[in-house]
This record gives C-alpha cells, structure tokens and sequence, in this order.
C-alpha cells in the first residue's frame, strides 16, 4: 500500500493516523510518529521487523566519534522496542498473512501512538493485535510500552521475546561496545555498556508483566542481545497483556555536572545505582499510570503553547499541532550543554548536529513561548565558545568563529569533508558549508541580541550575551577584507544561506548580518560598564574595549552593503546577476528535492541563476525596515521566482514577508508546503528525520506571518489572516508580559493576562497595555 495519512480522525487537529500498512512508508512514519521529551527519544519503529526499519533510541549529549575518520556523531543507543511475536511458531509479520485492517494514531495531546492490527497467519490463524507506547515527559529517563495480543478464530500457543538490543548502528557505524548484561532479581533486565571514544557509560533497564501467568519464561543472553522469551497458551477470544518499562541513563546526565559527582562521569557504577533505583521505582506502577503522569505534562505544554486555527481544511490545524509537538520533544529545556539537532532526535540525518537553524528558525519560537527553554540555548552557544575560538585560530582569524555543525560543546567544527557524488566528474562532492558558511557567527548574535529584546534579561547580557556579541564581532573585524580600488571592506569566497552558490562574493545576506553584529556588539560596549559591570569587568581584562568599539563603529560604516539597483534588485551576491537564466519549471514543480542535481553539477549549479531556499529573501525577513516596501515587493518577487525551495527552511520563511506583502494566496500556499514537508504524501521525505528547522517555520509562518509579529525595540502585531481561516488564537510571552492575542477576519485583539506593562503597536497604532487590559483593532 502506498503512503496515506488520515488527518480527519476525531478529535480532529489532534491525532495522526497511518491508516494502512505500507513498506514504502516505513521509514517516514518512524521519523513523523516518534516520540521523546529532550533528552530521551525513540524513533517509531515498528515492533516486528521489516527491511528498511530503522530503530533508533537517543539521548542528549551522548556525542561519540565511531572511527577516528569519522565525524562526532549522536549514538544510536541500545533498543527496546523490538518484539518477536510467534503464533504456534510462525513469526508475525505484515508482509505475510492477510491484514484485515490497520491503523496507527500518535495522539499529540499525550504523545502516546497507538497501532491495532486485524491479521491473519498464513496458517489461518487470526489475531487482533493491540500496541501502545509513549515516551515520558514526567519522568524523562523512562519509556513505556503496552502489546495485547487477542486470538479470535482459534485457541495457539504464543511466543513473545522482548528485551535489549544493542546491535543497533549509526548506518553501520557502532558507537557501543557489547556490554555488561545482569539479571537483577527475576523481572528486570539491565544491559550496560559505554560508547568506544568518548566513554560514556549507558546503561539500560527493562522490566515485563503480564496479566497471565507463562509456561516459560527463560533468560537469552547472545552477542549484544539480552531478552527474555516468554511462552503461553491463549484460548480463543482470550487476551495476553504485556506491559514493558524502560529507563535510560548515561554518564552525561545532568545530575552528574552537580556537586555529588564530578562532571563527565566514566565510572559506570552510579548510573547502574540510578538506573537500579527508577526501574525499581517505576515497576510499581501499571502503563495507565505512567501514561496518566506524562499526560498531565504534556497537558500544561498545550496550554501554554498551543496554536487554535479554525479553517476550512484541518490539515491546517493538525499541521501547526503536529509542529508544536515536535518542537517540545527536540529540546532539553534545562541543559545548556546540548543544542538541537537539525533532525531534532528522530532520526539519523546530519548527525543530530546544531547548525543556525537553531538561532534563525527555533529560538523564536522558544522566546516568544518559554523565553528560559530559549536562554538554554544560548547559553549553549556560550558553553560552546572554545570550539569557536579553536576554529577562528585554524583559519588565521581572530575572535570566535562558530562551527557550521556543533556537537558536544567542545567539538569544535563537526561538518563531514565530503557528501555524495558529483553527477558529471562521479567524484565525491567536498562539503564547503563547514569552511565557507560563516553567516552562522553572525546568525548567533543576531540571536542573543533577539534575546535580549524579548526578555531584558539583564543577568544573562552581564554573564554570557556581551562577550558572545563581542567575541563574535572581532571574528568579523579580523574577516573583513579591505579593498583598496573601492576605498571599502568585503566579505568574499563565502557560501550564504544559498547552499547552491558557492565561493561567491559579498552575499547580501552575510555582509548585513556581519555589520549587524559589529554596530550592536559596538552598542554594548558603550553603555556595558554601567548597565552590565560584570560583563565589563571580564572583557576589559582582556581587551581595551574603547579600541575595539572604535573599531567595529569604522569597519561597520565602511562594510559593502549592497543597495537595490535600477530595477529596484538588490543582488543576492557580487556574481548572482551575471548569471544564466535557464528555464526552472521542470524543477519548480518536482515532487521531492534536488532534482536538479540529476541534471547538473555543483560547478554547473554556481554558474547559472537559480536558488536553493530563501537567502534575500531570508534577508527581507529577519530586518523587514532595512528596504521600503516597493523594494521588497520587487525583491520577493524577482528570486522566488529562482528559487526551487530544496531546502525545507525556505517555505516559512517566504511565507512570512508574503503575509508582510499582502500576497495572502502564495503565503498560505507556501504554509501549507511547510507543513506537508513532514507531514505530505511523499513516502520517504522524512525518513533519516524531521526537519527541526521547518518546525519552528511553521510556527513563524503563523505568528510571525499571519499575525504580523515583528520587533525592533518594541513587539509590533498586524492581522494577515488568510481568508479561509475564521480565527487564531495563541499566547505570546514579551519582556515578562504574557499576552493572548486573536485574530479574526479585520480584527485584532490582545489581551494582558499577567506580567508588567507593555508599549506595543497594533496594526499600525500605538497602544500600552497592562495586566488585566486589553486592545481591539480593525484592520
């Protein structure tokens, strides 16, 4: 069966449903039904095994290096999701027997999936097979799992095998040694083991029970494999229950960066002590328990999150949710040591490495949702500084450049040198993003400086903004080229957020981005001494900060910016406008991605006039007063028309200024792309991950797009409402303020619910507003 989704299950915009078996799918639906809190998360893989399957367990921070050839990587971890089902000795599967019928729903009020399945044997044999699962946002160690097996037609003798697996891989890379497998009493297994470089001990417990007592229950210990099989008789129309608890805890734990053990535990023996004690702990309670525990979690995240759309196609709905429980799964809200990863931790794809999605697709969301989860983030790219200085000084230049992929926060840069094979040559295709990609510097202090102005924040600019901002800013001093023929300086030989031109020359995206963070960084140190001593205190130990302010206020002033020519076009790079024009339809409407590289080569690509993703347009974004409106328009215009949107972070962000532009049709168009680059019909869009980054872009397309949320010193709300959307509603937290705010068809209205008052603009007028007061604004 091909890949079908049944978004119209009750209660509508709140479950997924795979309504049908389909090999194709496979991986997809493990990557868009997984399932986590931050710092567990487990792909959803199918309980029986298939071809194609891919079982993946992580948790955050567990960075290994498999081979010294390789780069650091996430560890796919030791799995407990598999099941061997034997029905009067023949193995249940799918892909044999008749499936009466199918459904899997991922309910994104709980976070539970539930799968149930009508099948029969090739022998005759018929099931009706029950699996229930979630991973616990109450307690985050734990995982917990529910198969009822009912034999309908006949009564059969069943054999279940279930326990750990460590025989997981990275795509064939092992991360984990075989490990130390112990019985602890007669119920509960525990595998302990260590990843090979970096030496974290992971350590894994399961525990069974049944609603029926076994005929045998006996203990298989093989080569990274321990499990347990069971075997029982089931009458007809009798059910087994088995429920199964797994928790998982590693030596990077955050409990071991506190006083009581030293940070960055080797020794295996206090987390097998933690593990013993939850597991033990966690036993006592049945499925229904665990799952009414986590449910209350997640219920405190919908209030506070949650996006209500009425519209007349549901997907519009169930695609925001979808989002929003993806962005609470991806993140460690309390750990600053980690950041997330590109395909958060549902999947293998790029390593679980942090790239400047963090900052320009998900730190809004977190700020205008939960400002600590975004201050978490921040803090890791401060923890992360001496990676940034290490590679600023590998490439001669001076202050902290940023890696374009980010680990462990003192990995450094961790961008594989090389990806697929060239289409023309059939050479591999060097990876220049990690040499050339220096935007990512800037993205970051464009990121602590949103910060800042969502938050005023004081305590964190004092102890870690200031010296990002500043530290970032004498990576630009040293960068900037000076040419002497055009009396200015240059950024040249780089790659901007257009992944498909590469080696160019004055990226209009990089050059504003790296003058932003020279003026704001020069901002700060004029008035750090009085507002942030601390901050001044630290750096003018280091630095004569007058020098260095002098200096980023003249190289500022004299970096190239380009300006709208003639035409009103600004150039997206020195070579962009002197380049081919070649006819785009046949990749404009491809059903996948990067069709094009069927066609051309890397070299090919930078000679002719086509985009990857929003890279101007990324520009008319994140500073929307840079230009006048016209020029916008014209801009918008110009490249979308170039641009294939190979990137899933390009359709948010070409939604967002469409909805600024009054193009209602293409923005939400160009939402609904967004949301269906997950949740959309082709079957394998998703299958090394989802993509993190579109996540937070689906939300921006609403409040940011839709609702016309902007900020420059202060919050500004405009109503963009597509037409077939009757009303939005959602929270918004700015400088302590928590505000609701619903749109309806011309109408605006925001009401103060708690926190200080508010100076705000409102579909063009000023208002202020304090707690308990509210506007209401036709457009």
């Amino acid at each position: 069966m091909s890949f079908h989704m049944n978004y119209n299950t009750e209660p509508r915009g709140w479950i997924m449903e795979e309504d049908g078996f389909g090999a194709r799918s496979i991986a997809k639906c493990e990557s868009i039904f997984a399932q986590g809190n931050g710092y567990l998360n487990i792909r959803c893989a199918l309980e029986e095994s298939y071809v194609g399957q891919c079982r993946d367990a992580f948790v955050a921070g567990t960075f290994n290096k498999a081979m010294p050839d390789e780069v650091t990587e996430l560890p796919n971890l030791p799995d407990v999701t598999e099941l061997v089902i034997l029905v009067n000795g023949e193995r249940f599967s799918l892909d044999k027997g008749r499936i009466h019928s199918y459904s899997r729903k991922l309910d994104l009020r709980t976070g539970e999936c539930v799968r149930k399945v009508k099948w029969e044997s090739p022998e005759g044999v018929e099931l009706d097979l029950c699996f229930r699962r979630f991973v616990s946002l109450h307690e985050e160690h734990a995982a917990a799992f529910q198969t009822e097996i009912t034999s309908v037609s006949a009564p059969m003798e069943l054999v279940i095998e279930s326990g750990i697996s460590s025989r997981s891989s990275n795509t064939g890379s092992q991360h984990c040694l075989d490990g130390e497998k112990r019985m602890l009493g007669r119920d509960t297994l525990r595998l302990s083991t260590c990843t090979v470089q970096s030496d974290i001990p992971i350590v894994v417990h399961c525990v069974h029970k049944f609603n029926k007592e076994t005929l045998m229950e006996l203990p298989v210990i093989e080569r990274r494999r321990f499990v347990k099989q069971f075997r029982f008789q089931i009458g007809k129309g009798e059910t087994l229950r088995m429920e199964k608890t797994a928790c998982y805890h590693t030596g990077r734990d955050m409990r071991y960066e506190l006083p009581d053990w030293p940070a960055g535990v080797t020794d295996s023996k206090p987390v097998c002590a933690d593990g013993d004690a939850l597991i033990e702990k966690l036993k006592g309670s049945s499925y229904e328990e665990l799952l009414k525990m986590s449910a209350r979690a997640w219920a405190s995240y919908w209030k506070d999150t949650d996006i209500e759309i009425e519209s007349s196609d549901p997907v519009d709905q169930l695609g925001m949710r979808f989002a929003l429980y993806h962005l609470n799964i991806m993140i460690q809200r309390r750990d600053s040591r980690v950041g997330i990863g590109a395909k958060g931790m549902t999947g293998e794809g790029y390593k679980c490495h942090s790239f400047w999605d963090t900052e320009m697709f998900l730190l809004p969301f977190y700020l205008f949702t939960h400002p600590q989860a975004a201050k978490t983030l921040l803090k890791y790219r401060y923890r992360s500084l001496p990676g940034a200085y290490r590679k600023a000084a590998e490439n001669h230049y001076e202050g902290a450049m940023f890696p374009w992929e980010s680990a462990w926060m003192d990995d450094g840069e961790v961008t594989p040198l090389y990806g697929a094979a060239d289409i023309v040559t059939g050479t591999s295709i060097p990876i220049l993003t990690g040499m050339l990609e220096h935007h990512i510097t800037a993205d970051i202090a464009w990121g602590v400086w949103l910060y800042y102005e969502g938050s005023m924040d004081e305590k964190f600019m004092d102890k870690y903004g200031c010296e990002l901002l500043v530290e970032t800013a004498r990576f630009w001093s040293d960068r900037l080229e000076w040419k002497e023929e055009r009396k200015r300086y240059e950024i040249c030989n780089v790659i901007g957020p257009d992944e498909y031109k590469e080696h160019v020359d004055n990226n209009a995206f990089t050059n504003y981005l790296a003058a932003f963070n020279l003026r704001t960084a020069a901002h700060v140190i004029g008035i750090m001494e009085k507002k942030w001593p601390g901050a001044w205190k630290n750096l003018s130990r280091r630095f004569n900060l007058e020098e260095l302010r002098e200096d980023f206020q003249n190289k500022e002033k004299s970096l190239y910016l380009p300006e709208p020519d003639k035409d009103g076009i600004v150039a997206q790079n020195e070579q962009y406008m002197g380049l081919e024009k070649v006819d785009l339809t046949k990749y404009k409407t491809q059903q996948g991605v990067s069709s094009i590289y069927e066609d051309y080569s890397q070299s090919q690509m930078n000679q002719i006039m086509v985009s990857k993703q929003a890279d101007m347009v990324m520009l008319l974004r994140i500073f929307p007063e840079l230009f006048d409106r016209e020029t916008r328009r014209k801009n918008f215009i110009f490249y979308e028309s170039r641009t294939l949107h190979d990137s899933s972070l390009s359709h948010g962000q070409h939604c967002v200024v469409a909805s600024w532009l009054g193009m209602d049709e293409m923005a939400l168009d160009m939402y609904r792309h967004a949301v269906n680059i997950d949740m959309g019909p082709n079957p394998s869009s998703s299958d090394e991950g989802i993509h993190s980054a579109s996540m937070g872009g689906v939300w921006q397309c609403a409040v940011c797009g839709f609702a016309g949320l902007k900020w420059n010193g202060r919050l500004s709300l405009e109503n963009h409402l597509p037409k077939c959307w009757k009303k939005m509603t959602f929270r918004l937290c700015w400088r302590g303020a928590l505000l609701r705010v619903e749109l309806t068809e011309g109408i605006i209205s925001i009401s103060h619910q708690q926190g200080p008052e508010i100076s705000l603009c409102v579909n063009g007028r000023e208002h202020i507003l304090s707690e308990g007061g509210s506007v209401r604004e036709e457009s």
